[in-house]
């Protein structure tokens, strides 16, 4: 089910410069049926004025942010739009009054008409964009809602197998190791706990990576010699976040389609490095006799969706065979952890 679709809030620069070409593109429309009685001096101070419009309106609106994430989601959306009604009518007011004053403005006669056209303006526009905000976060919602569940169908799908196999690993140690018995069944739980986890809220990279290794944990003690892993994470920085489970499902196709088919096994290795702005977790197996690698398939195409939603063009997995070895390379922007 989506989440309730709420007005954005207007309080970060790329929302403002949105605003602003916005706002230049209408003030410019609107120009250009007036360009026959609008004197060619006041064509420059029409548009900042309908570019500073747009702008402070966006203000107005991430100042009551707090009051309007109060309100249901039809009263927040009205709500917005009269906050961009109102400022309108205050800055059109103060605008005409000090231009009169300066001899560029409408004067006493014709300030209500100047208010009443940057009223009826700034209202049209503000629902056109509102309309438009609206059905593309509304999209979005439902986008991720679907990411939500196939992640969930994703691990609906791989839980009875590796559960299988965990709980073998696990019986099998407690009466030879009680101590990597009870070890392992800490590790299950956090796993299983870490699944739950809704799709699209970022994690710190510390916790994903904690529970990756806890995954390749529990398969090191059911497989043994036949995997190894090596790990080189020392350049990632502590106080990124990524989305929850986009390393785990890698890791699962490196066992299951790199490592379990091969009588010897082989070596797991995971790289990450800061590339400019971005993260780049590398990880490589080495490659199995060709056989059906349709859950592979399932996983990476759920991630790139995820990762689509989440970060736009800013990240990418992409796959690559070289020799003998299998590649996936996985770039995300590096957003900080707020809290560190």
């Amino acid at each position: 089910m989506p989440r309730p679709v709420l007005p954005p809030s207007f309080c970060s620069w790329r929302a403002l410069a949105a605003v602003a070409a916005v706002s230049l593109l209408a003030t410019a429309l609107v120009l250009l049926g007036r360009l026959d009685v609008l004197a060619p001096g006041r064509v420059v101070p029409v548009l900042v004025y309908g570019v500073a419009l747009g702008v402070i309106c966006a203000l107005a609106v991430c100042v009551c942010r707090a009051l309007l994430s109060r309100l249901s989601v039809r009263a927040a959306w009205l709500g917005g739009w009269l906050i961009v009604v109102l400022t309108t009518l205050g800055i059109s007011y103060g605008v005409g009054v000090v231009g009169s004053v300066h001899g560029v403005g409408p004067g006493p006669n014709g300030l209500g008409l100047f208010m009443l056209q940057s009223v009826l303006a700034t209202g049209v526009v503000t629902v056109a964009l509102f309309r438009y905000l609206f059905i593309r976060a509304q999209w979005r919602a439902e986008m991720l809602a679907q990411a939500d569940a196939r992640v969930q169908a994703l691990q609906a799908r791989i839980r009875p197998h590796f559960l299988f196999n965990s709980l073998n690993t696990i019986a099998s140690l407690i009466h030879d190791d009680p101590a990597s018995a009870e070890r392992a069944t800490e590790d299950l739980a956090d796993l299983f706990h870490g699944s739950m986890r809704r799709a699209d809220k970022s994690i710190p990279l510390s916790d994903e990576l904690e529970l990756a290794r806890k995954y390749l944990a529990m398969e090191k003690r059911r497989l043994g010699e036949r995997l190894a892993v090596k790990w080189s994470m020392d350049g990632l920085p502590d106080n990124a976040m990524v989305l929850p489970m986009v390393l785990q499902p890698l890791l699962e196709n490196a066992v299951g389609h790199g490592i379990g088919p091969r009588a010897d096994g082989g070596e797991i290795q995971v790289f990450g490095r800061v590339e400019g702005q971005n993260l780049v977790i590398t990880i490589s197996n080495p490659l199995a006799p060709p056989r059906d690698h349709a859950g592979a398939g399932m996983a990476l195409r759920n991630i790139r969706s995820r990762l689509d939603l989440a970060h736009g063009p800013r990240a990418s997995l992409l796959t690559n065979r070289d020799g003998n070895r299998f590649y996936a390379v996985l770039t995300v922007p590096h957003v900080k952890d707020p809290g560190r």
